[in-house]
């Protein structure tokens, strides 16, 4: 399984065999120090390696320092986690870690940014299976999907759960567009505009729910590679941003089915805008809303 990506429904199953050996199964905020140790790693700061460290650890180490962001050595089972990051990251970086030990056909004897006895092709697809590993992982294998489409849609919804679940917002969205069964997508554009005005689509960023996709087709078929406020007025006070969410506005698109008006809602984590785009049914669920700088509250029910 080293030629070709590993079914995403077989990287679930892994995961939930981790949660499950942790028993931390119905958990959102899935502590995963806690899962590492059920599956017998243990964690320890990158760059606070002791003279203990094996030397072959500590000289990959050195010469990554500055770019790295976890290393796993199988043999010592221990992942080693740079400290300094955001808590979310530090979280998905270990849940990464761990994907390559918890998946048996990543059976090389250490990880880091470098693999440099790799071939390019296994390390990109081992490296994409450590990424939905963790995914699985941190999003409790299915858990935030059903709870998240239990509400209404909208970018509220990502928003909110991200704290309840430990990640960053940009992952909550992601996730939530990628596999909701409402009819909803994500576009993603730059931060900064060039001469001409306008930023650049992101297309390895941009996804769609399967409803979606089977409705309207692929988003980026609709917007063309570079976005300007002239044609998109209302992406200016997303622009004018450093971080968080835009008033609502509406879009028109051209889709397989014509032209179609959709909710738009953004967000910016001061390097990407996101764009959530969704049809709203008054029948698709309870609804989130913002209410203060501050946090999210529920204020309607069902």
């Amino acid at each position: 399984m080293t030629s070709e990506t590993a079914s995403a429904g077989k990287i679930r199953q892994y995961a939930r065999g981790a949660l499950s050996a942790a028993g931390v199964g119905d958990i959102s905020l899935v502590p995963v120090q806690q899962v590492a140790e059920a599956i017998g790693l243990q964690r320890a700061d990158l760059f606070e390696l002791g003279e203990d460290a094996p030397p072959s650890v500590r000289e990959i180490v050195k010469r990554l320092k500055g770019n790295v962001l976890g290393f796993l050595s199988i043999e010592e089972r221990k992942y080693f986690i740079d400290r300094t990051m955001p808590v979310s990251r530090q979280r998905f970086t270990e849940s990464h870690e761990i994907g390559h030990d918890a998946l048996p056909w990543h059976n090389a004897a250490f990880w880091g940014e470098d693999h440099t006895t790799l071939d390019p092709a296994t390390k990109k697809v081992l490296e994409s299976e450590a990424n939905q590993f963790a995914a699985e992982l941190l999003f409790g294998a299915g858990r935030f999907t059903k709870q998240a489409d239990e509400y209404a849609p909208g970018l509220e919804v990502p928003m909110y759960l991200s704290t309840e679940y430990g990640v960053s917002v940009h992952a909550a969205i992601r996730n939530y567009v990628e596999n909701s069964r409402h009819p909803i997508a994500v576009l993603a554009l730059g931060k900064y505009t060039g001469q001409s005005g306008k930023v650049k689509r992101f297309d390895d960023q941009t996804f769609e729910s399967h409803s979606f996709l089977e409705k309207y087709g692929r988003l980026v078929g609709m917007v063309d590679p570079s976005v300007g406020v002239s044609t998109y007025p209302e992406l200016k006070s997303l622009l004018d941003k450093q971080t968080g969410g835009a008033p609502t506005c509406e879009v028109t698109l051209r889709t397989t089915r014509g032209h179609v008006t959709f909710t738009a809602e953004g967000f910016t984590n001061g390097r990407l805008n996101f764009v959530v785009l969704h049809k709203p049914s008054r029948f698709s669920g309870q609804r989130l809303r913002l209410i203060s700088s501050r946090g999210f509250e529920l204020l309607s029910t069902r």
